[in-house]
């Protein structure tokens, strides 16, 4: 797993942004993923479906992971994906697999997808990162009792975000107020074992060899 560009770029992870490519990075280095493919930010989800064609036929690909935010319907953007791996000649199986998606096409690209936060529910990167919070953290609960509490006239953010508030009030709560999630699985403030980690890691593991 590179962080710096290759040459070869035969094996690839896409995400969608910064925070994504941060968090997957620094989870990677810490369960010793060989680093044997590239993670290459797209700038969105849109981004991403629409460059697809073209990464799935990308010369030399020999492995392409993805991994996207399941965001408010999990149906629809999983479709949403498969059709865009279909117009390169890749069928993604009709739901996604709960262990992270992994498809063999003769004379295409081994493809993988993993959905934001576990395959299963709709959410996004901070719903997975919030798996990675030590269980029983009371502030934790009591960040989400914040963000909860408040009234629906003055929340400026929508409901599929409310976890993405509450982590990031947590994370502003630590020791280096406002750390980026990246940094603190670094610094294991997040934990990098825990089961959800570990199954993500499995994943990657199972798609990259």
């Amino acid at each position: 797993m590179a962080i710096r560009p290759s040459r070869k770029m035969d094996q690839v992870l896409l995400v969608e942004g910064d925070d994504d490519f941060h968090v997957l990075a620094a989870l990677c280095r810490h369960q010793g993923i060989p680093e044997s493919f590239e993670i290459i930010k797209k700038g969105g989800y849109e981004a991403l479906r629409d460059g697809l064609s073209n990464e799935i036929k990308s010369p030399g690909r020999r492995t392409l992971g993805i991994v996207i935010d399941a965001d408010q319907d999990i149906a629809a953007r999983w479709q949403s994906l498969a059709g865009a791996s279909a117009k390169a000649g890749v069928t993604l199986p009709a739901t996604p697999d709960p262990a992270g998606t992994i498809v063999e096409t003769p004379g295409s690209p081994r493809v993988g997808v993993w959905l934001m936060p576990d395959n299963r529910t709709t959410g996004m990167l901070e719903d997975f990162v919030a798996f990675l919070v030590p269980e029983g953290d009371a502030l934790f609960s009591r960040a989400t009792d914040t963000i909860t509490a408040i009234p629906a006239d003055l929340r400026r953010f929508s409901e599929i975000h409310a976890t993405k508030a509450t982590i990031h009030t947590w994370l502003a709560w630590q020791d280096e107020p406002g750390r980026p999630m990246g940094q603190a699985v670094t610094k294991r403030i997040l934990d990098p074992d825990c089961s959800q980690a570990a199954a993500f890691a499995l994943w990657l593991r199972r798609l990259f060899g």
